[in-house]
């Protein structure tokens, strides 16, 4: 291999193994083109495709294999045998392409949610450097060597190379960012950015407001969410705590009178209480705080 040279990786070895199927497919993951574009991955949609074809015959070769290799050992008669290695490999081929499907669109998702969360932030940043003179195609490329900077720096470096290597200029990078951006807040931003940087507006002015409105929004966000995060410490203290003691103590004088309840032993209920009860709802206060808070990540 020449010096300087580099090898094809995943993408590149899927689309030079499947690039003759992958119109066939293409129709199927129309939907994912967008959202392809908003996740982040550096990767064209065909070669997206080609690999997805690539892992998916990986995955129903190897579905095949097992179903075949299980059905043989299990000592299955002959129609079985061959049946089950289709079905099973057919299953995680679909199943494969289904996740490939499916991806970008969580990708997408979550990367706006890190966008929205480090919005506000950045643009403080920006309205810091804008006020010490710095100009707008200077500011993004500030961003972009933020080496902490999160999916903001990721933005910004794109912008930075479409001015570099496409020969955009700012306004023109902007709007090609507003297109694949996943975040509305983020879109709404660049946009009111761009206006303002090319009527000639006080861009400082427009990043001080910003940032004051962002900021403003996220202590609004932050009451919420401790207000939500209360709500859940009350309901794991009245399901969890209140109300299995009573349960115990309630159980405990009646199982001194009666003994059994409905036909089932006051001591078995007591189990239930302490080893089924209270572990389940556990776990769902677990997963409703879960959902409650919002994590926001760097």
């Amino acid at each position: 291999m020449k010096e300087g040279s580099r090898k094809p990786g995943f993408w590149g070895t899927s689309y030079v193994l499947y690039a003759p199927y992958t119109k066939t497919f293409e129709r199927f993951f129309a939907d994912t083109r967008k959202d392809l574009a908003m996740s982040g991955m550096r990767v064209t949609f065909r070669a997206y495709v080609a690999g997805a074809l690539f892992l998916s015959t990986v995955s129903g070769v190897a579905g095949a294999l097992a179903g075949f290799s299980w059905a043989f050992y299990a000592g299955l008669r002959l129609s079985f045998v061959l049946l089950l290695p289709a079905g099973s490999g057919g299953l995680a081929f679909a199943g494969c392409l289904a996740m490939f499907y499916f991806y970008p669109s969580s990708r997408a998702r979550s990367r706006g949610q890190k966008l929205d969360a480090q919005l506000p932030y950045a643009v403080g940043h920006m309205s810091v450097l804008s006020t010490a003179g710095v100009t707008p195609e200077r500011i993004f490329d500030v961003l972009a060597r933020e080496e902490r900077g999160g999916v903001i720096s990721e933005e910004s470096r794109m912008m930075v190379r479409d001015m570099a290597t496409m020969g955009m200029d700012l306004s023109q990078a902007v709007e090609a960012e507003i297109k694949r951006s996943p975040s509305d807040s983020f879109g709404e931003f660049l946009d009111g950015f761009r206006s303002a940087s090319v009527t000639g507006t006080d861009l400082n002015s427009y990043l001080q407001r910003a940032a004051s409105n962002m900021m403003l929004n996220k202590r609004l966000q932050a009451k919420a969410v401790g207000e939500n995060v209360g709500m859940v410490a009350e309901i794991y203290t009245i399901m969890l705590v209140v109300a299995p003691l009573l349960l115990l103590i309630m159980f405990s004088v009646m199982g001194a009178i009666v003994g059994t309840i409905g036909g089932l032993n006051i001591v078995t209920m007591m189990y239930l209480i302490a080893y089924l009860f209270v572990p389940v709802g556990g776990l769902f206060s677990l997963i409703l705080a879960d959902q409650t808070v919002r994590k926001e990540v760097d």
